[in-house]
């Protein structure tokens, strides 16, 4: 496989069988179990793939790699970008290894990264929860927003606000671009996957107070909880 230097990777160890891991990995019958809402695959050199993945989100390529029990290679239908999915048996299960690999990634900003790899860690989560415990985590996925976009903050501490959606309920509470948020009901934040984590956990049309810090002063805030703005 050629290695190229803009890209970014996720990795988790499942306790599971290598053939159970495979599969799940590369049977639409077994990837809706986990991970799709529909996969659509033809799973040979030159095959293509599609997959649903919920909230609105889809993606289509075609397989160019693929050695069994080791790894396949997905790129996309343009050609722009490319994942490399790799499995390797380990001492405590098999590691499980998703890596995006693109020549615009460097260009991408911070927040559109953090996402992408925020995204892939729940899902695989959600992967070894499926083939460990048996419980799929997907109806407690993507419940709850704001309306912000943000970063990590310098220093991992809180998150960095970019944008507001207009008509938000973070807009209703004042926040504003450049405000950090640090910490969410007394919970500190430390960054983008943590401000996500702890927001996802809150009930729909709850209230949370915010501590954010807004030109160098430390104010509270309390904003709406809202409902994301895509169903599964």
């Amino acid at each position: 496989m050629k290695k190229i230097e803009n890209s970014i990777k996720r990795k988790i160890v499942v306790h599971a069988p290598l053939k159970q891991v495979w599969d799940a990995l590369t049977k639409p019958e077994h990837l809706n179990n986990w991970y799709t809402k529909n996969a659509d695959i033809d799973f040979r050199i030159g095959g293509n793939c599609y997959m649903n993945h919920g909230w609105g989100a889809t993606s289509e390529g075609i397989f160019t790699e693929i050695d069994p029990m080791k790894f396949f290679v997905i790129r996309s239908l343009d050609g722009d970008f490319t994942t490399i999915t790799s499995l390797e048996k380990v001492e405590n299960g098999i590691l499980v290894s998703i890596e995006y690999q693109a020549s615009f990634i460097s260009e991408m900003n911070q927040s559109t990264k953090e996402n992408m790899l925020f995204g892939t860690s729940q899902f695989l989560e959600n992967l070894k929860s499926v083939y460990e415990n048996g419980i799929d985590n997907r109806a407690k996925f993507w419940r709850t927003w704001i309306g912000i976009s943000h970063t990590t903050n310098d220093g991992n501490r809180g998150i960095k606000v970019l944008q507001v959606k207009e008509g938000s309920v973070a807009a209703a509470a004042g926040i504003e671009p450049k405000d950090t948020i640090l910490e969410m009901d007394g919970e500190e934040i430390e960054g983008y996957e943590s401000f996500e984590r702890i927001l996802n956990e809150k009930d729909i049309n709850s209230n949370v107070l915010l501590t954010i810090e807004s030109n160098s002063e430390k104010v509270h805030v309390n904003c709406l909880v809202a409902a994301y703005p895509v169903p599964y």
